[in-house]
């Protein structure tokens, strides 16, 4: 696994310090660490760490806010909490939690919980961005059947004649086809 940079929220200094020390061990750099989630919020926009591990229960702001805010940043977390409980792993499973680890914290038990959820959110990345080209690719291709329809009904000529058309003025403007169909769209609204 490569090294990850890390921002650590954990409002106890020694289990920080722990941490920190256990996730350097592993070849992990620790970009910054603080003791709340105010802090956090800030720490990651100007350090854009690839995954946070983060206390639940913290002064301020809640670990579980601050990784709510962290999914719309697109930064997976790793909760740290002395809390076992169902309804605080329910919590932290509907804010987007990628890991968990009940204190106290081994160096096992840490890097595990980092590796597998940097690997789980990895795949939730991919697959997400997988998902909107499919999405622009089937707009686009929409696009251009209505523009292919719109050719063939004013000139009279067969779908795959309007389809040619349609690819060498693309070719002609140096554009996409998807783009040429969205300006013969947009002329006929008009």
């Amino acid at each position: 696994m490569k090294p990850l940079s890390i921002l650590l929220v954990e409002d106890e200094v020694l289990i920080r310090a722990d941490m920190r020390e256990m996730l350097e061990k592993a070849g992990h750099i620790v970009c910054a660490e603080c003791g709340n989630g105010e802090q956090a919020v800030r720490l990651v926009k100007e350090n854009v760490p690839d995954l946070v591990i983060m206390d639940i229960m913290m002064p301020g702001i809640s670990g579980l806010e601050v990784a709510q805010c962290m999914h719309s940043l697109n930064i997976p977390v790793v909760m740290v909490t002395a809390h076992s409980q169902p309804q605080m792993l329910q919590r932290a499973e509907s804010v987007h939690v990628y890991g968990y680890v009940v204190k106290p914290v081994s160096e096992k038990n840490l890097i595990a919980a980092v590796q597998i959820a940097y690997a789980r959110w990895k795949d939730m990345y991919s697959t997400h961005q997988e998902l909107d080209k499919t999405k622009e690719h089937l707009k686009n291709q929409k696009l251009i059947s209505q523009a292919r329809s719109i050719i063939q009904d004013r000139l009279g000529i067969s779908a795959g004649e309007a389809h040619k058309r349609l690819l060498q003025e693309s070719m002609q403007r140096q554009t996409t086809p998807a783009q040429i169909a969205q300006r013969i769209i947009e002329k006929i609204k008009k």
